[in-house]
């Protein structure tokens, strides 16, 4: 964990500090989980019911919806990569960075959210989002997470500590999804990965919705029931609903099947879970309240 620490911390110096990064994926899950746990927060479930927050090779960089619609501020991002060392994988060019740090190689994956009223200014060529007039061989490009609704509103801010290379104490903040965006997220990549022949990466998935459900605390209640409403009529929202109905909700539903399976496969660090509350909170998570 401590290459990833060390890069967020090198790229938010590299971009001038106070970048406010948005980080998804399992980093992201991590570290909120390990922030409600520094602070004590009284979480949906308490902690020791959740296994412990998994560790990651990937950084799951979004990008602002801004960010990727002007050729600076991508110019500016892709330099400052570019200055800390990571290269371009082969084979996903300009989406995926790399570098090795203490013998670990680290990746950044970069994303955006919906463009909203930006889309004009940004190249869409199939998922593959860039400004208009700049070439990824000078830039980059973001992966288009279309199903991310709400992304960027009122994330949690999770501050970020770490030691540089002279020894001394740094520190930044990292902007963190709500579990609105999340669970939307979680859900597209477990109805996309559900049929995959190894099925490790469906229990992943599975288990990350549990932890996400399990993490909710009563001002991310608050502040997802917001974006429920914003977003109540969205083809994603109905997407995820459909998701449960199909994956989760049934007793042998296969995304259930895979939440039991991460389970006994993990029985020393993940206590029993509870399909049932799962698929009501999600439910509940995804759905305004009545009245509103």
């Amino acid at each position: 964990m401590k290459p990833l620490i060390a890069s967020i911390l090198d790229l938010d110096s590299a971009l001038g500090g106070n970048a406010g990064l948005l980080l998804g994926g399992g980093l992201g899950l991590y570290l909120k989980q390990e922030h409600l746990r520094t602070t004590g927060a009284r979480t949906l479930l308490a902690l020791e019911r959740l296994p412990p927050a998994r560790t990651t090779q990937d950084i799951d960089l979004f990008l602002r919806a801004e960010v990727i619609a002007s050729k600076d501020e991508v110019f500016r991002h892709r330099a400052a990569l570019d200055t800390l060392g990571f290269v371009v994988v082969p084979g996903s060019e300009w989406l995926k960075f790399k570098r090795s740090i203490d013998g670990t190689d680290v990746l950044v994956d970069v994303m955006v959210g919906p463009l909203g009223e930006h889309a004009d200014s940004v190249r869409l060529r199939g998922l593959r989002a860039r400004p208009r007039g700049l070439g990824g061989s000078s830039g980059l490009h973001a992966f288009a997470t279309r199903e991310a609704l709400g992304i960027e509103r009122e994330p949690l801010r999770v501050p970020l500590n770490g030691v540089g290379p002279d020894g001394n104490g740094r520190s930044c903040e990292v902007l963190i999804p709500r579990a609105f965006p999340y669970a939307l997220m979680k859900l597209a990549a477990l109805r996309d990965r559900i049929d995959d022949e190894d099925k490790q990466e469906g229990r992943h998935h599975a288990m990350d919705l549990y932890r996400i459900i399990g993490l909710l605390t009563e001002e991310e209640a608050e502040v997802s029931a917001r974006l429920a409403r914003a977003y109540a009529d969205h083809e994603e929202t109905a997407a995820g609903h459909a998701t449960i109905d199909e994956l989760l909700a049934p007793p042998t539903g296969r995304g259930r099947l895979r939440l039991l399976e991460y389970q006994r496969a993990n029985r020393v660090s993940t206590p029993e879970v509870d399909p049932d509350l799962l698929v009501a909170d999600l439910r509940r998570l995804l759905t305004p309240a009545r009245g509103e």
